[in-house]
């Protein structure tokens, strides 16, 4: 399978209902959400209690998605995705607080999350159905239960079970490659959805860069940091949308088992890029927020960290539908690794301008080596074996 040439010609294609744009509008808050959560005390610990909110907001946000993708929308459709809709709201409303005290807000979360799941199964079973009742969805069920047993359960072990727990469901369509390789899906829907939860994470970037600038004195420093935040999201937004969307499109239409590219590249390595966007998005707010501090640990290393992260997942979504990786992103990915390894030598505006340069520069050099019509340089490694 090659990259696929730049096309001017548009094609038809299924596109997201109203109400699909509706139930985004939660997952913008969410976002946001997960972004205080990382953004209040910046630390390993923090990082992890993100991972552990956001994976079950991502996972119920792909369970919609994947359930009205080849539905025809009707009534009824419209009030499983409202209420879908307004368990994630609860949900991302308690997220901030939910492994920590107050227990009542790690009752709402988990509650909020097992209504989710037992409604995503329900729709599921019945709209698509399984060949065994052992599957992605009835193990997400399980695991919601065990996550709101738990929620009255003390913070530390808490924060353990509910791990366990989201690791459990996160793995399970692993092993179900042979029951979601053929599943029927509707291509350009998907990719348009998954799309819109890149821009939505993207926006987070603007949004808290924004914020602390209109709540800062706009000197010369906090507005230069403000623009190179926003070359950072330009570059990322170039670097998703310029080709890998496109790309992704192409393997989904050509490639013979498309449901494992829903699975791997979809569901698991989007979650990559958008963790990856709410580490950048953080980073920037803090840099804007103090352009001339020096942070340390994790704090300093958010920007080029979670680029760094981004683009590690592009490259492995590329390597799971082709074969091969692109070296431009490869390098681009390095870079900023070793931008985010001396980011604690440096103040943060000098860390956003790098994180900026890495970005651009990689937009600029992929302009040049592979215009339109023409594949990005790449080196092939050996695939997985699609049975999986």
């Amino acid at each position: 399978m090659s990259e696929p040439a730049e096309s001017n010609t548009a094609t038809p294609h299924a596109r997201a209902t109203w109400a699909e744009l509706f139930f985004d509008l939660v997952l913008v808050f969410a976002v946001t959400q997960t972004a205080h959560v990382l953004g209040y005390h910046t630390s390993i610990a923090t990082l992890g209690h993100a991972l552990v909110l956001l994976a079950p907001l991502w996972w119920g946000w792909v369970g919609v998605t994947i359930l009205v993708n080849t539905v025809e929308e009707t009534n009824a459709q419209r009030l499983v995705l409202f209420g879908c809709g307004l368990f994630i709201y609860l949900m991302a409303v308690a997220a901030p607080a939910a492994l920590d005290q107050p227990r009542g807000a790690a009752m709402v979360f988990a509650g909020a999350h097992l209504l989710l799941r037992i409604v995503l199964f329900i729709a599921v079973t019945r709209t698509h159905g399984f060949e065994t009742t052992i599957n992605p969805f009835s193990i997400g069920l399980v695991t919601a239960i065990a996550i709101f047993a738990s929620a009255p359960l003390p913070e530390h072990t808490r924060i353990w079970v509910w791990t366990g727990a989201l690791i459990v469901q996160l793995g399970a369509p692993l092993l179900y490659g042979r029951a979601v390789r053929n599943r029927a899906i509707g291509v350009s829907h998907l990719v348009e959805r998954f799309g819109l939860f890149i821009i939505i994470a993207l926006g987070e970037s603007v949004v808290d860069a924004g914020a602390q600038a209109a709540s800062n004195d706009l000197d010369p420093q906090v507005v230069t940091t403000l623009v190179l935040a926003f070359l950072v999201g330009a570059g990322l937004w170039w670097i998703y949308f310029h080709r890998s969307a496109r790309l992704l499109e192409h393997a989904l239409t050509t490639m013979p088992a498309p449901g494992l590219i829903v699975r791997d590249v979809l569901s698991y390595g989007h979650l990559g890029l958008v963790a990856g966007l709410v580490a950048v998005a953080v980073g920037l707010g803090h840099a804007v927020a103090d352009p001339g501090h020096i942070a340390h640990g994790v704090a300093a290393a958010l920007a080029p960290g979670g680029a760094a992260l981004f683009l590690m997942a592009l490259v492995v979504n590329r390597w799971r539908m082709l074969g091969n990786v692109a070296t431009t992103r490869i390098a681009a990915a390095l870079g900023l690794i070793v931008v985010a390894l001396v980011s604690s030598l440096l103040p943060a505006i000098a860390v956003v301008g790098l994180t900026a340069a890495v970005l651009v520069a990689t937009d600029i050099a992929e302009q040049m080596v592979a215009g339109p019509g023409q594949p990005l340089p790449v080196v092939r490694v050996r695939r997985q074996p699609r049975s999986m």
